[in-house]
């Protein structure tokens, strides 16, 4: 399996993704990324960290399962509706497109400081697509496919914020960090990781 892991992100670095992406595209954190590309020695434990497969509900059929799940989820836990879902980029935005949808909400992109993350060299802080959807003064709803620290929530939070948005809530498929709540607002998970 680390083996695996190894290999798929040498391919994604010979492809010139930078080590965020790297992070974002495997699901785990850029600690274990940048483990994971430096092949540490076999004494060198790797980083706590649980790598994430979702391959298996790429299939359109299962997303738009998950996808009811999220929205029931969502459609629960709020007394106001939403008026755009905001995905995180790049594997949120599947899953976000399809809660948008069951929501007759606008969808909204976030391209998180995450995937422009290469040693010291790290920006400010992400970016809205100018091709969706506003949040300028839009209740909104984030999606994500995984939360590993909850720092990209916690930024895409904060630049809704800056336009003078309201968050709504922050739902996920999988949380492997546990958090109910962040900054005020619910973070719902259809699964979450428990470490005993």
């Amino acid at each position: 399996m680390i083996e695996d892991l190894i290999e798929k992100a040498k391919r994604l670095k010979e492809k010139g993704l930078t080590t965020g992406e790297i992070a974002a595209e495997l699901n785990v954190s850029k600690e274990t990324a940048m483990w994971l590309l430096a092949k540490a020695k076999r004494a060198e434990a790797p980083p706590s960290d649980v790598y994430v497969d979702l391959r298996n509900i790429a299939n359109p059929f299962r997303m738009k399962c998950i996808a009811s799940a999220m929205t029931d989820m969502i459609t629960e836990r709020l007394d106001e509706t939403p008026d755009v879902v905001v995905g995180i980029a790049t594997s949120g935005i599947p899953i976000a497109t399809l809660v948008a949808e069951e929501l007759g909400a606008d969808l909204s992109m976030y391209y998180p400081k995450k995937l422009k993350w290469e040693g010291k060299e790290q920006r400010v802080g992400g970016l809205f697509s100018e091709n969706f959807a506003k949040v300028d003064e839009k209740k909104c709803v984030i999606v994500d496919n995984v939360i590993t620290t909850g720092s990209t929530i916690k930024e895409t939070a904060e630049q809704i914020n800056k336009r003078n948005g309201k968050v709504l809530c922050a739902a996920v498929i999988i949380d492997k960090k546990g958090i109910d709540e962040m900054d005020g607002f619910p973070v719902l998970s259809i699964f979450r990781i428990v470490r005993l």
